[in-house]
């Protein structure tokens, strides 16, 4: 079974954890520097039509010179508040959100003083929702190039959208968009409130369709 590296992503999507699911093991990059537009400090929600990206802000300055480990989140704006009425708004009449919620907000709160540490403690949060074993270890150093055997997402796994075909992927019904098509490879906060125990049932169907032969 091939190996699997991935950047620390905030909320990462269903795709992010469809790979990690399909490897057994996923390797975070802790040697990068920070990377601009590639979802390390962003994430996607359900709407009734485009997807609503969430942001973290950062403190001013230049982010691409610094490790990934060193960048610090801002507070000036009241974007926690922002965030948490967000999701709130798209998924509080969801089966499963009260279960879901309460964790993040709990997150949240702490204001971690840098990205790394809040990305870290959601994805720590995540893998005790979805259950069973989510093997994670750090990259050791570096590597520009990884053989052919390794799969590289650390240019970023988008949320929103997906590297398959929407007509291709499993589907869900999901709330607010009952006679309208499944906006593909949300958060995984989206599947988690929708089908809750299941989730980890559709991340294997999604694997599935990530790596089934052309």
């Amino acid at each position: 079974m091939t190996v699997c590296i991935a950047g620390i992503q905030y909320i990462p999507s269903i795709e992010y954890f469809a790979h990690w699911l399909h490897h057994g093991q996923l390797t975070i990059e802790q040697h990068e520097h920070f990377q601009k537009r590639t979802w390390r400090n962003k994430t996607a929600i359900l709407s009734s039509d485009e997807p609503l990206h969430l942001t973290v802000p950062l403190r001013k300055g230049k982010h691409q010179q610094k490790l990934i480990s060193e960048v610090h989140i801002a507070y000036d704006e009241a974007w926690i508040k922002m965030h948490l009425r967000s999701l709130k708004t798209a998924y509080g009449k969801t089966a499963y959100f009260d279960e879901v919620y309460s964790g993040f907000e709990d997150i949240l709160k702490v204001k971690y003083e840098k990205l790394w540490d809040l990305n870290m403690a959601c994805l720590k949060y995540i893998t005790t929702l979805l259950g069973g074993r989510w093997d994670l270890e750090l990259s050791n150093e570096y590597l520009l190039q990884y053989p052919m055997d390794v799969v590289d997402l650390r240019a970023g796994v988008p949320g929103g959208e997906s590297s398959k075909k929407k007509e291709e992927l499993p589907e869900y019904q999901q709330i607010h968009r009952l006679h309208k098509s499944l906006l593909p490879n949300l958060s995984i906060f989206d599947v988690l409130c929708h089908l809750g125990p299941e989730t980890k049932s559709y991340l294997a169907r999604y694997a599935n369709k990530l790596y089934e032969n052309p």
